[in-house]
């Protein structure tokens, strides 16, 4: 198997995925990322090779960074994320802490069912 193909499989593993935690089908995800459904069942397979722009058409659909499909394992957008957060939580008092993470985690649920609800 070709280095190409070995990187494509689990960039596709990852893209279906991500429709799944959306609870959407292959037919929604081409609509929505504007490509046909056999060449989006190809990419989830790994069995094709895609440009940026598809790449982005499909981040953009599915709401997800395209550093999550490509290269989940690189921590960048976690230590930022989690730097800024510090910042917001430095000098607080720890009920102000505690109210800050929970809204945090009541706006996350929030979203999560958003994207299921297709809000």
């Amino acid at each position: 198997m070709s280095d190409t193909k070995e990187r494509l499989i689990p960039i596709g593993e990852r893209i279906k995925q991500a429709r799944k935690e959306l609870d959407i089908s292959q037919t929604e995800l081409a609509e929505r990322a504007d490509i046909s459904v056999p060449y989006l069942s190809k990419i989830e397979m790994g069995k094709s090779d895609f440009g940026v722009s598809v790449l982005i058409r499909i981040s953009e659909a599915l709401q997800i960074s395209t550093d999550k499909l490509l290269r989940p394992d690189i921590p960048e957008t976690t230590i930022i994320a989690a730097d800024d957060l510090s910042k917001v939580l430095d000098g607080c008092t720890p009920v102000e802490k505690a109210s800050i993470i929970e809204t945090a985690k009541n706006m996350r649920k929030a979203f999560t069912e958003a994207k299921k609800n297709k809000i």
